[in-house]
């Protein structure tokens, strides 16, 4: 990526505003370009490891720089990083199965008690650069199916969550908007994995040093972590669908 995109996000996080947006606006416009044709080269990589993101249009998977102002106190009216989500079925919305990509900075803050409290969870928030695959805000139908999926077949789902790749780039808990403190209605609070089913959502996120997202090796090592989420992703699609 351009060595500008992380000034960039920089600059327009301490200058948040319309007047130096369209001062920097052809700066923005080429980040965005050079976006667009990695996020095609990674749809082309990634969709031969899961066939169900399909081949959508680059530019519809990647999301406007505009904030959303309408049910928040927090006028600002640039969000502070770039990003991209390829989902399964071609869907582009929270609550579905895909991968994510995020450059520059997260600045907004979050409602109290949003989080959970754990570091681990909030895991990519705050960073440069962020990325991984998984289920963020499912609806409570396949929420409840990705729970009874990890209960009834364990085995399979600990084999993903143990995998060494996996570990590797996912650490050993879920990205998550909450953990619930008791196990869920209807399973066994002595369960010896009950913790598994606690999450309110399931997506793997792993940090990228600022120097492999500015090197020329970036793309390389996106795949690997995006494959690394591919087993994950499948047993998510194999729970809700």
């Amino acid at each position: 990526m351009t060595s500008d995109i992380l000034a960039f996000f920089e600059e327009l996080a301490a200058n948040n505003n319309r007047e130096w947006f369209m001062d920097n606006k052809s700066r923005y416009d080429a980040i965005r370009d050079e976006f667009v044709d990695f996020t095609a080269q990674i749809i082309d990589e990634l969709s031969l490891l899961d066939p169900t993101i399909g081949h959508p249009d680059p530019k519809k998977c990647q999301y406007r720089i505009y904030r959303d102002l309408r049910f928040t106190q927090d006028k600002r009216p640039y969000k502070t990083h770039i990003s991209f989500f390829l989902s399964s079925y071609g869907i582009k919305r929270s609550g579905e199965a895909g991968y994510y990509l995020q450059i520059g900075q997260e600045t907004e803050e979050k409602p109290s008690g949003l989080f959970d409290g754990k570091a681990e969870n909030r895991k990519g928030l705050h960073g440069n650069c962020c990325l991984g695959g998984g289920i963020f805000l499912p609806d409570k139908e396949k929420l409840a199916a990705i729970r009874q999926e990890i209960f009834y077949n364990t085995d399979e789902f600990l084999a993903i969550v143990n995998n060494k790749e996996y570990k590797k780039y996912f650490g050993k808990t879920f990205f998550t908007t909450k953990v619930l403190s008791r196990v869920p209605k209807g399973y066994p609070a002595d369960w010896e994995y009950a913790d598994w089913l606690k999450y309110n959502d399931y997506c793997t996120m792993h940090e990228v040093p600022n120097d492999i997202a500015l090197g020329d090796g970036f793309k390389d090592y996106v795949m690997k972590v995006f494959r690394a989420s591919v087993p994950f992703n499948k047993f998510i699609l194999q729970a809700t669908s």
